[in-house]
């Protein structure tokens, strides 16, 4: 992961969206948990830049607001899956990164796509990281908005 205040909000981001579909708690309410200390924390596990808040929210409540739309583009470009099957950590993962994908157009997709996968690797060992490659890739050729 690029050591950025971007790549350590995606990572953040990622896990309040995660929370969220857990707990059905709102954003707000998971945010306060993630204090400064919190912050720190996070930023000795995974050494990276230290997270930019307004970003955070941007990527939560983006893929949150957009949410029947990403998931309909994600279930389009799943391969012999159903987004309700997959393990939810890998759909929070799915949702934020297609978000950024399709809506914020002045981020490179290279940087999207190598950012969401190390974000995968950081939590998974298996083949997580090369499905959200193969998404990513479909959705950012299928995708007209």
């Amino acid at each position: 992961m690029g050591n950025s205040s971007k790549s350590s909000s995606r990572l953040f981001a990622v896990q309040i969206l995660y929370e969220m579909e857990l707990n059905g708690k709102s954003f707000e309410v998971i945010q306060k948990r993630f204090s400064d200390d919190s912050f720190v924390e996070l930023e000795k596990i995974n050494n990276q830049g230290k997270p930019n808040k307004s970003y955070i929210e941007k990527l939560v409540k983006g893929a949150s607001k957009n949410q029947k739309k990403i998931d309909e583009l994600i279930n389009k470009n799943l391969k012999n899956w159903k987004l309700s099957r997959i393990e939810s950590l890998v759909r929070a993962i799915l949702r934020i990164s297609v978000y950024e994908l399709i809506y914020e157009e002045n981020i490179p997709k290279k940087v999207i796509f190598n950012e969401y996968i190390e974000i995968a690797k950081f939590f998974f060992d298996g083949d997580e990281p090369s499905l959200i490659n193969a998404v990513l890739d479909a959705v950012s050729k299928n995708a007209i908005k």
